[in-house]
């Protein structure tokens, strides 16, 4: 019996594998860049020009509120703050309001103040019939100044932003929160 002596490597298969593993490699990678690429896209359609963007800083401000009487919020090195921003008038607020306040019954770090700024606040001594929103696991206040700078930073509510001890804004979100957005709040409350 005579054994068949073995075929010589086909040089060509090898380099087809090595070629198509290589290329695999690339779109598995390129997929991945594709989706971050995305998600970047999309937070920066969302944010609206001239609104209020990481890297901002925020100087302290006044608010008021049901009673009528004026609290000062600053920055002041200790800790951070949540500001809240909506009306009660706001469709998309209604949808965002619920959010905020699972994310806020998950727990908080003590160490983050929590401000909710309603747009269309009213003093109990106003005859306005724009009302308060009931059963919100967080403190509400009006602007003290509705055209003030500060409100001119939140062109489109609901609006979230996170505040570092220096009056610096760490994040912000504009709209009705998506998952990922949520994601994103609840590791910055956290502590």
């Amino acid at each position: 019996m005579s054994e068949q002596p073995s075929k010589p490597t086909d040089r060509f298969s090898i380099f087809l594998v090595i070629a198509c593993a290589a290329l695999a490699a690339l779109t598995l990678l390129l997929a991945l860049q594709n989706r971050s690429l995305k998600a970047q896209l999309a937070t920066a359609l969302s944010a609206p020009a001239g609104g209020l963007k990481a890297g901002d800083t925020i100087a302290p401000f006044d608010v008021v509120n049901a009673a009528g009487d004026t609290t000062h919020v600053t920055f002041d090195g200790q800790g951070e703050t949540l500001l809240l921003v909506f009306s009660s008038t706001c469709g998309a607020c209604h949808e965002t309001l619920p959010v905020w306040n699972r994310l806020l019954a998950g727990g908080v770090s003590s160490s983050v103040k929590i401000v909710g700024i309603q747009t269309d606040f009213q003093h109990a001594d106003s005859s306005s019939s724009a009302g308060s929103i009931p059963d919100l696991r967080f403190p509400v206040f009006g602007a003290a100044d509705p055209t003030g700078e500060l409100m001119t930073k939140f062109p489109a509510i609901p609006a979230a932003a996170v505040v570092d001890a220096t009056g610096k804004v760490k994040s912000v979100w504009f709209g009705v929160p998506s998952e990922s957005q949520v994601s994103e709040l609840r590791g910055a409350i956290a502590g």
